[in-house]
């Protein structure tokens, strides 16, 4: 037997026993981590499960025992050293009396004398009978023990019940469950509907998707619905206030009667006042190509520019982002047959009301997921003996016994006065000779301009204040009942 077969024959060897030990060394570090990081893992999954919903119980979970399992690595590795040491653990626990180990060195020399081939063959014969199982068994720490019991609160930590009520996984049978998704469908056909959606607006569908599954499922409760719907809100109005057209809105409504009275404008000011930002952007598109083409007169060009300079006097600011600036330079090209110059100031002007026009369609998305809160929280109202609709005479009066007698408003005959007086106030008379129209007047500074507000939206925008309040603040629960029966039975009919 040759030098290299020898080596080869203990380094075969030595390779099984160092696995052995590998594995002895890492079961006990693992049994030490689990019992030390398991009881941990479960106190933190415990508390997510009863104040998060079990969010985050299976990353915790995935930690605990991807660090457990990091542990008894590392310490396994650490364990094993070099095969010299290994090979002296081998004889100590063989009780070989260093013959393996002294095998191991005697190779590495250049030369061997007959007394060291001697010793080594002795060794090889030794070690070949050798059970490594019996030689290294496994000895487990003394917080092993414990390994059992951390491992069944591990398990248990996951069945903590939450504090929050949980929707049920079927909703067949319970009607407010169904009025709620149904709610949530409307939601969605009607951004859906829409044409040429944003960017924010496929997100908003996305989410709202994402959050009627899990819904539908239990996954989230109402109370979760609600902040999702809340957050959604504050991140479109977020984009609004980055878009910056509250000055625009406001200097609109300014120069609005100036462009009504010229006959160039009249097309503009009409969308503008429907709201139709899109066509009176394309409006003012066509008038920059007749001034281009020349299609208009010279006495309407110079009526024209005394128009657009007299709006631009009124706002004032000649900045960039204002309509002032770009009605000033429109005017001055105008004056001076300048046509390049007044196509520019037109582009510049479509690009607000482009701006203006996309925080509209963000308003009313926004006012869509207040309708949409509100009405979720009306269908907790869909109970046994009680159902939307029109309201009943009550015998008792309202006040702080509301709700006592027999009635079908718990409100009395109070709050039906106050909607019903609340619906009349919004029918007010527009301008001379208009007619009674749904619509507030507002009176500027020598001009009367009409503010086409629905009371759909007037309502969405309070009953959505009111559901932030009552989030927030720490209001009883019978004061927010009485604040959300308030606003249901002042809101609107179709």
């Amino acid at each position: 037997m040759n030098d290299r077969s020898e080596r080869e024959i203990l380094a075969r060897f030595l390779a099984r026993a160092r696995r052995r030990i590998f594995i002895q060394t890492a079961a006990a570090a693992f049994a030490r981590a689990a019992v030390v990081l398991l009881p941990v893992a479960a106190a933190g999954i415990a508390a997510d499960q009863r104040w998060n919903g079990g969010r985050g119980s299976v990353a915790l979970a995935v930690l605990a025992l991807a660090g457990a399992v990091s542990a008894a690595i590392l310490l396994g590795l650490r364990g094993l050293g070099e095969k010299v040491r290994s090979a002296l653990r081998l004889d100590q626990e063989a009780r070989l009396n260093d013959r393996v180990s002294s095998a191991w060195e005697f190779l590495d020399q250049a030369e061997l004398t007959e007394a060291h081939r001697a010793q080594i063959q002795d060794a090889i014969r030794r070690t070949e009978g050798l059970n490594l199982r019996a030689v290294l068994p496994m000895r487990w720490p003394r917080l092993a023990r414990f390994a059992p019991l951390a491992a069944l609160v591990f398990a248990l930590s996951f069945f903590v019940p939450s504090i929050h009520p949980t929707a049920q996984a079927h909703v067949g049978d319970d009607p407010v469950r169904l009025a709620q998704l149904a709610q949530l469908d409307e939601l969605k056909q009607e951004l859906v509907a829409r044409e040429e959606l944003p960017k924010e607006v496929e997100e908003v569908i996305r989410k709202l998707e994402e959050m009627r599954r899990q819904f539908e499922k239990g996954e989230i409760s109402e109370r979760d619905v609600m902040i999702e719907l809340a957050r959604m809100d504050e991140a479109l109005k977020s984009k609004m206030t980055q878009l910056g057209v509250e000055n625009l809105e406001s200097e609109m409504n300014a120069i609005l009667p100036h462009l009504s009275a010229s006959a160039a404008t009249l097309p503009m000011a009409q969308a503008i006042k429907e709201k139709d930002f899109e066509k009176a952007a394309a409006e003012l598109e066509n008038l920059a190509d007749k001034v281009e083409a020349e299609k208009l007169s010279k006495e309407e060009q110079q009526q024209l520019a005394a128009r657009l300079g007299a709006a631009a006097a009124k706002l004032g600011r000649k900045s960039s982002d204002s309509f002032g600036g770009d009605l000033a330079k429109a005017s001055e090209s105008l004056e001076k047959s300048d046509h390049e110059g007044f196509s520019g100031a037109c582009r510049n002007m479509g690009d607000k009301l482009g701006l203006m026009g996309k925080s509209q369609g963000l308003k009313s998305i926004c006012n869509a997921l207040a309708l949409c809160k509100a009405g979720l929280g009306q269908c907790n109202s869909i109970e046994p003996g009680y159902h939307l609709g029109p309201k009943t005479e009550g015998k008792g009066t309202g006040g702080l016994k509301a709700g006592t007698a027999a009635s079908g408003d718990p409100f009395g005959d109070e709050a039906r006065r106050l909607a019903d007086s609340y619906k009349s106030m919004l029918q007010i008379a527009g301008q001379a000779g208009a007619g009674p129209v749904e619509s507030e007047t507002e009176i500027t500074e020598g001009q009367l301009s009409r503010s086409q507000l629905s009371a759909k939206e007037v309502h969405a925008a309070y009953a959505a204040v009111a559901e932030e309040v009552i989030e927030r603040e720490d209001i009883p629960l019978s004061h927010r009942y009485h604040v959300k029966r308030y606003f249901q039975a002042i809101r609107p009919q179709e």
